[in-house]
């Protein structure tokens, strides 16, 4: 049987588990100390290792040991299998048990402030073991942080024809025009909705605060709308924190683009008015989006099932001017 043939039958994950800890350790009674196990067990592993691939892995020393290249090549490949194994039988553990481990979800400002407080609450009363976390930054950045597996899923503006990517539409909103109640001379309807819409050309007179991103979100999609109008949008100034864009909006600073979810509290308590732009259909969809895996770990399908029911939910709590989509997930809206 040549060689690389008979290597697949010797090496099993008990001789990875004795090279990796010698590597780590760098003796073979430190090693034998780590495994739990006796320094002749060790010795002897690594000899048959050695005889069986016919290359030296470890060269003894007064001082210890010294890996080969060969040694150290098994050893840091071999660490990589022990921990996929470890990994995969974590998985198929979680497929049958409580569903337990860490999930982390990106999402926008607006969503998060809409989104991440019941997320986070029914996740920490009805699935204590899953522990969740949760980031904001733009579209963008989201997509970059699970592409690099920072984060196991993401809420977004964006979607990509990429097939490392699913994307799946869990909320279409309609984008209004913010402002101060007293900032507004139309009337306001119980619902904290004025009665009669801005026209386009009224909302291009009107001093607006937005953030600095110009790539993502609401700034791109409020670019296109006003090029479709043929209009041009008075910006006079960026910020990059929801909070403080709600605060000088609230102060009659400045007016904002934003859907009705990211300031359905300010707009319940009377401290802020949205009115409806006229002939606009300025709406923008919100995608689920994650990696496409063969195989995905239990409590990542929890949570991604929870963000679609709660959100319906808050929909119909709050009455928010939002629905649940359903059209094309790969459908091109941002």
């Amino acid at each position: 049987m040549p060689r690389e043939d008979k290597a697949h039958t010797v090496v099993n994950f008990r001789h990875l588990a004795y090279l990796k800890a010698l590597a780590e350790h760098g003796s073979i009674s430190a090693a034998a100390s780590a495994l739990n196990i006796s320094q002749p067990s060790v010795s002897e592993a690594i000899a048959r290792l050695e005889k069986d691939l016919g290359i030296k892995l470890a060269i003894r020393e007064s001082r210890g040991v010294q890996m080969t290249e060969a040694g150290d090549i098994l050893a840091r490949g071999g660490s990589q299998i022990l921990e996929a194994l470890e990994n995969l039988i974590s998985e198929v553990r979680n497929r049958s048990t409580e569903p337990r481990g860490r999930v982390s979800v990106g999402m926008p400002p607006g969503l998060s402030l809409l989104l991440s407080v019941p997320l986070l609450e029914t996740i920490y009363a009805e699935y204590p073991e899953i522990h969740l976390s949760i980031s904001e930054a733009v579209s963008g950045d989201v997509l970059d942080w699970i592409e690099k597996d920072r984060l196991n899923l993401g809420l977004v503006y964006e979607t990509y024809d990429n097939a490392s990517y699913s994307f799946e539409p869990v909320l279409v909103e309609e984008l209004f025009l913010v402002t101060a109640p007293d900032n507004w001379d139309g009337e306001i309807g119980p619902d904290g909705i004025a009665v009669d819409p801005v026209s386009p050309q009224r909302l291009a007179e009107l001093p607006l605060i937005t953030t600095g991103y110009q790539a993502y979100g609401t700034r791109g999609l409020q670019g296109k709308f006003a090029r479709t109008l043929g209009i041009e949008l008075n910006v006079i100034t960026t910020l990059d924190s929801l909070p403080q864009i709600l605060e000088m909006v609230g102060r009659a600073s400045a007016y904002a683009i934003l859907p009705h979810g990211a300031v359905h509290k300010q707009v319940e308590d009377r401290r802020l008015t949205l009115v409806r732009i006229d002939g606009s259909g300025l709406r923008r969809t919100a995608y689920l989006a994650r990696k496409r895996l063969k195989a995905v770990p239990k409590a990542v399908d929890i949570v991604s099932e929870l963000i679609k029911v709660i959100m319906q939910e808050l929909i119909e709590k709050y009455g928010i001017e939002g629905t649940l989509p359903k059209v094309d997930p790969q459908g091109d809206e941002s």
